[in-house]
């Protein structure tokens, strides 16, 4: 009997176990099933980009129908060759004269006045010619500069074409479309004297065409134009779908973003009181974009930003915005932009004000300096190869220092310029060429600092980042900020001769001094060997930053642009 009940407990323990193995393999079955049929997860990302402002249509000047007997101005855009066009410019010249026995050339040259108007310029072409050839220039800053300069031109009634490089086509098309004047162009390969006798009569075509083809329909169009604003959603699709998306538009900085979806955006504007359509610029440049509350919500969402940062970011997009950067962001040189950020927000965000303040590793710190990019990309309308054409690049291109306050002998560099102490604010530096450092021997070290910046090529600005530990050093010698910028100033010298020859010297320096600027008119007159300051003492800012360690000390190639508090955008 106790057999037969044995027996019968070890059937059912079997049968149990039987049972619980094939549940349990159908039930893994069932769940490997629903795995695989699962769909991906799906988001719907809103569009990053800001939108074009409503633009005045500017019509071209009537054309002229015969260049016999007519003046026609020539003119180069840099000094001394600078542009490439000379000698071909000047060949188009003696090519017309042959063409139109009876036409008057004029050769001008702007001069120092190449990246912006002159209006003294401008009043004798309009004033002494029938029409303009305007030579452009191999940057993308000085072509977008001859497009601005011959739309006032054409506003003026007199009929002209820009000769530019065939590289900055994409340049040309842009700055047309944003100054909405249709001004005629002809491309050249760089240099100009690759064109073989066919190609430059082809050119030489083109350019009297230009001058003398009448207007067509577009090109006489005036009145308001609002460019097709981009649309509120991107796309809807898996999250890498998106990443590939959102790269391929040229709109994240090559990483990954997060996704930023209407939810994401949505909780990212708690962090403002203020509203999504309210415009925080109206002309954010290069390329003069209106930029909302929400725009830069959606691309701080982008960046890995936290709600509170919203404030911060709003500043961001106002400083870039206030400091102008669009001869920066266009120019073939490799600029930098630096943020210094004071105030509370630095704690509220839980910057790292401390070791490795410059590095990264601190989300908040991070998150600024990533929205940097993405603001000129998305919010400014920065392309590289279009408006962008920095030929190096810059490894610096975008980064967030939080000023070290608590640890600092002086007052923050939001006080300087003019904000209230308590305040929070961020500043933008912009240029970031060159960097020397780090300075930690003994002694006060601010000599050889100047020495070192005082070989920064053009040099005009500069900024010491110093250490707690060096700010402690120097306020025990009872030095303020303002005395260790004279000695920076004293020290940061070079003979006349050597600062002659820099390359900027000849023109921008000279025109500056011409003009009543930041130097001195002796520096035109003095002997060679004069030993001069090289840097304007306005020009020169202190900020302490990082942490404790010995009294490192740096100085960076980079100039001050604006200050913008972040408490007006809480």
């Amino acid at each position: 009997m106790e057999r037969n009940i044995l027996e019968k407990v070890m059937f059912i323990l079997v049968f149990a176990a039987c049972f619980c193995t094939i549940c349990s393999i159908s039930n893994a079955a069932t769940k490997e099933k629903a795995v695989k049929a699962a769909p991906e997860g799906k988001f719907t990302a809103l569009n990053p980009v800001a939108y074009m402002p409503e633009i005045d249509q500017v019509p071209l000047a009537p054309r002229i129908s015969d260049l016999n007997g007519k003046t026609i101005y020539i003119v180069t855009s840099m000094p001394h060759g600078g542009s490439g066009f000379d000698a071909f410019l000047e060949k188009v010249g003696n090519e017309l004269k042959k063409k139109f026995p009876t036409i008057n050339v004029v050769p001008m040259n702007r001069g120092d006045s190449y990246m912006g108007d002159d209006p003294k310029q401008r009043a004798e072409i309009v004033s002494k010619s029938a029409a303009y050839i305007y030579g452009g220039n191999p940057t993308g800053t000085m072509t977008q500069s001859a497009f601005t300069f011959t739309t006032q031109l054409e506003k003026a009634g007199k009929p002209g074409t820009v000769v530019i490089y065939d590289n900055m086509k994409k340049v040309a098309d842009k700055t047309r479309l944003v100054s909405g004047c249709p001004v005629r162009y002809s491309m050249v390969p760089n240099p100009p004297e690759k064109l073989n006798e066919k190609e430059f009569a082809a050119v030489l075509d083109n350019i009297i065409k230009a001058l003398t083809t009448p207007l067509t329909a577009d090109e006489k169009k005036t009145g308001k134009y609002q460019p097709p604003k981009p649309p509120s959603v991107a796309l809807t699709g898996t999250l890498a779908e998106i990443q590939d998306y959102f790269y391929k538009e040229g709109w994240t900085d090559g990483l990954p973003i997060i996704p930023p979806t209407k939810e994401r955006v949505a909780q990212m504007l708690k962090g403002t009181k203020h509203s999504p359509d309210e415009i925080v610029a109206s002309a954010m440049e290069p390329e003069k974009l209106v930029v909302t509350v929400e725009k830069v919500a959606i691309n701080g969402v982008m960046a890995g930003a936290k709600p509170e940062y919203m404030p911060a970011l709003l500043a961001l997009a106002e400083v870039y915005f206030k400091a102008k950067v669009g001869d920066l962001a266009r120019s073939t040189n490799s600029f930098a932009f630096m943020q210094v950020v004071n105030g509370p927000i630095r704690k509220e965000m839980k910057m790292n004000t401390e070791m490795a303040a410059m590095s990264p590793g601190n989300q908040a710190n991070s998150v600024l300096s990533r929205a940097s990019t993405l603001f000129l990309k998305n919010l400014g309308g920065t392309e590289v190869g279009v408006n962008m054409m920095a030929v190096q690049g810059n490894p610096a291109y975008s980064f967030a220092v939080p000023e070290n306050e608590e640890k600092s002998p002086w007052p923050p560099l939001s006080v300087e310029k003019g904000l209230k102490p308590g305040e929070s604010a961020i500043s933008i530096f912009t240029g970031g060429w060159s960097h020397v450092g780090n300075y930690f021997y003994p002694g006060d070290g601010l000599e050889a600092l100047a020495k070192g910046i005082a070989a920064f090529e053009l040099p005009s600005y500069a900024v010491a980042l110093i250490s707690p530990a060096r700010a402690a050093m120097l306020k025990q010698k009872n030095m303020s900020k303002d005395d260790v910028k004279d000695i920076i100033f004293k020290n940061a010298t070079q003979t006349l001769k050597q600062f002659r020859e820099s390359q900027y010297f000849p023109t921008l320096i000279t025109a500056n001094i011409k003009r009543g600027g930041l130097y001195p008119a002796s520096y035109l007159t003095d002997p060679d060997d004069t030993i001069v300051p090289v840097y304007p003492r306005n020009k020169l800012e202190v900020v302490v930053v990082g942490g404790d360690g010995p009294p490192m000390m740096q100085g960076w190639k980079i100039g001050y642009g604006a200050t913008v508090s972040v408490d007006k955008w809480r």
